[in-house]
């Protein structure tokens, strides 16, 4: 009876932890383009709509930011982001963003005289990043944002300029209309096939899932105010776009990541607060 108590403690206190529901890998994303004051939000994998408007994307001050990469640290779980070239803060800086609040805290400028990231990838712990506006693969330092030329990715410039990596660390990029993969020693792009099927012609934000899927913003044109998007996934091997469906406008950065454990319900609460009286009852009765 002992270990049945112990096991009835420990899922009441699970249900507590998790919000009474179980966390699952989370897409979020921001919105960014065109100067636009960015917000945050969480997405539904399933057709792109909005589950949650999280809040603005502004600093302790109230300053505002636009964000065009969104990405987990998947060691330390920090989510960082990268400000837009016409961010209406800090254009061109490397961010961490509060998951749970969208509270933006400022790291560092990348150095990159006015231009930015277009996109951010974690591979092996490291940050890297390409930048629309130049034809290099950069190393980012996490703590200042100092962002460091690894190599030219022979790609020229990237228009969309999407980044992500997958489990095992390979990164891919994407520009109008093509998937990349990157070398992260030589920055060098490889081919891996055309986008065919997607709506629009760019594809300015990717992040993969857990089940190493990946998803992608498609938009109309980075340039256009505003920017229509969908959310869309990407075939790997064969560059075959499915659409989602249609998504927040000027949206250009994703990231999927650990859910924000939510406050219990009242009448959870109420439930716990039972369970625990019964389970001390139960004990006073066992003990006379």
């Amino acid at each position: 009876m002992k270990r049945l108590m112990m096991i009835l403690m420990a899922g009441m206190l699970l249900l507590v932890a998790t919000g009474g529901v179980a966390q699952a890998d989370t897409l979020y994303g921001a919105t960014g383009s065109n100067g636009v004051n960015g917000e945050l939000y969480t997405l539904n994998p399933a057709n792109g709509s909005v589950l949650t408007d999280v809040g603005p994307l502004n600093d302790a001050s109230g300053q505002h930011y636009g964000l065009t990469g969104l990405r987990f640290n998947t060691i330390t779980g920090v989510l960082y982001g990268s400000t837009a070239g016409k961010s209406p803060t800090d254009p061109g800086w490397l961010v961490t963003v509060n998951p749970g609040s969208a509270l933006v805290t400022p790291l560092g400028s990348y150095g990159l005289s006015g231009s930015t990231m277009s996109d951010l990838a974690f591979a092996s712990g490291n940050m890297y990043g390409v930048s629309g506006s130049s034809g290099s693969f950069y190393l980012i330092n996490q703590a200042t944002g100092t962002a460091t030329v690894i190599g030219s990715t022979g790609l020229g410039l990237q228009f969309g300029g999407g980044l992500a990596a997958n489990s095992t660390g390979t990164v891919y990029g994407t520009d109008t209309p093509n998937l990349y993969t990157y070398n992260t020693a030589t920055g060098a792009a490889t081919l891996v096939a055309a986008l065919t099927g997607a709506p629009y012609n760019a594809v300015n934000a990717l992040a993969f899932d857990a089940s190493n899927v990946l998803f992608g913003v498609n938009t109309n044109s980075p340039g256009t105010n505003p920017s229509l998007t969908h959310l869309i996934t990407i075939n790997t091997s064969t560059g075959a776009v499915t659409d989602k469906g249609a998504s927040v406008n000027n949206l250009d950065a994703l990231a999927f990541g650990p859910a924000v454990a939510a406050v219990p319900e009242p009448a959870t609460l109420v439930l716990l607060g039972s369970g625990l009286a019964g389970l001390a009852a139960w004990r006073r009765r066992q003990a006379a």
